[in-house]
């Protein structure tokens, strides 16, 4: 993953194009506006939620107190419109959703297996286009700091699978998981299955991780019997 660097600025004569990635930090308004004309991604520092009216038309913020590197990070992807990478191994990425993926996902849905044990993906419509269901999970990747991800092969960067997280309750997130069928087998479940708890567990090791999986469903139940010995504690099972 390429390195963003955080640059605080309060003055716009502080200004210098950076060569590499880079997130533009400031409590101005006239500064956030020339960084913004220059096609820069711009987060805005604030003391408390009075000052974000004189911010309108900015989406991305944070207070002076508090700053978490990770966060800022898929600010920055979000601003530029880049899928943020949440982890990787030697075969695959598993990075956040974009809209090209949707086509892919809605394909990998249209299988038997998939059909017996995972809940429909909802039909687009008039109320429920692309455009609307994309701002839906990038507004949820940013609220939550999860969600449900895409897996997608290095060597060929096709999308294989989706892996993550849903809301459950307050205190707990439930975990999902799916591979398209031809990449099944593989090992590539139980690596991204992995990846995403170590994920959760770093960035919000106060939440506490579900997973509901049918009594029938001898693979996922086969998964999780080894995450569990591999990571041991880190989910509670619930067999439906």
């Amino acid at each position: 993953m390429t390195e963003i660097k955080h640059i605080t600025i309060k003055e716009i004569t502080e200004y210098t194009p950076s060569n590499e990635p880079a997130l533009y930090i400031t409590s101005k308004r006239d500064v956030a506006d020339y960084l913004t004309s220059k096609g820069e991604a711009v987060c805005i520092c604030v003391n408390s939620e009075e000052q974000l009216p004189a911010f309108e038309g900015y989406k991305y913020f944070i207070t002076e107190d508090v700053q978490y590197s990770g966060h800022m990070d898929m600010v920055y992807c979000h601003i530029k419109n880049i899928p943020y990478v949440i982890g990787e191994d030697e075969d695959f990425i598993i990075r956040e959703e974009c809209p090209e993926d949707l086509p892919k996902i809605y394909d990998m849905y249209d299988d038997e297996e998939c059909k017996r044990f995972l809940e429909s993906l909802p039909e687009l419509s008039d109320a429920l286009t692309p455009e609307a269901r994309f701002e839906s999970v990038k507004n949820g990747y940013m609220l939550f700091e999860y969600g449900m991800w895409i897996i997608e092969l290095k060597e060929t960067n096709e999308v294989i699978g989706r892996v993550g997280f849903e809301y459950f309750n307050e205190s707990a997130v439930s975990l999902g998981f799916m591979i398209r069928k031809d990449m099944r087998n593989k090992g590539y479940a139980l690596k991204a299955v992995i990846n995403c708890i170590t994920y959760l567990k770093a960035n919000h090791p106060e939440l506490k991780i579900i997973a509901r999986v049918s009594s029938k469903n001898k693979a996922s139940l086969n998964l999780l019997s080894k995450t569990e010995n591999m990571l041991p504690g880190s989910i509670k099972v619930i067999v439906i």
